[in-house]
């Protein structure tokens, strides 16, 4: 697992050090629903439980989660941008849902970076930092930093890797990627 010791400090520093030589966001081209369902399809091959608007994601506020207990459980969960309340139904997939699948998937592909699914989260990309802002704007950058500035720096940092990986909109390089890394 890559070691990353940056303050806060430093990781605004280096933040906008990268804002200041980093071309910005280059467009991404659309996926097709057929890649998201292969996408959801290769992450319930690696033993994941892959679940669609349980019950929890009624108190949860969150529209979706990677969740490991005792390496031997693992799950996906997306809770649907336009989900029942109270209903566990799937309705209509929205533009937010196939994200939060994507971004979901990633984290799942992080886990698997050590040759284990432990809940231990590491980098695919070599600069995630700089990966971010090649596929997003600065702001939707500063916007993940913000959010997430309770976490960690590596966690913030896994999770900047994890909104850029979503930001690309390439189901099927997820799919390569759970293929490469979690078999």
């Amino acid at each position: 697992m890559i070691q990353l010791f940056y303050s806060t400090k430093s990781m605004k520093r280096l933040f906008l050090s990268l804002l200041a030589t980093v071309s910005f966001a280059t467009p991404v081209a659309a996926a097709s629903f057929e890649d998201h369902v292969k996408l959801s399809e290769a992450v319930g091959s690696t033993g994941t439980t892959f679940l669609i608007n349980p019950d929890r994601c009624d108190k949860s506020g969150s529209f979706g989660w990677y969740w490991v207990k005792d390496g031997q459980y693992r799950e996906v969960v997306i809770c649907q941008e336009n989900k029942i309340e109270g209903s566990n139904t799937q309705v209509d997939w929205t533009r937010e849902d196939l994200d939060t699948l994507r971004h979901e998937a990633h984290h799942l592909v992080q886990d698997c970076r050590d040759g284990s699914f432990n809940g231990i989260l590491d980098s695919v990309y070599q600069s995630p930092i700089k990966l971010a802002f090649r596929v997003m704007s600065p702001q939707r950058v500063a916007k993940i930093v913000e959010v997430y500035n309770d976490s960690t720096n590596h966690m913030v940092i896994m999770e900047i890797e994890a909104f850029s990986v979503a930001a690309m909109n390439d189901p099927l390089e997820q799919v390569r990627d759970i293929q490469k890394y979690c078999f």
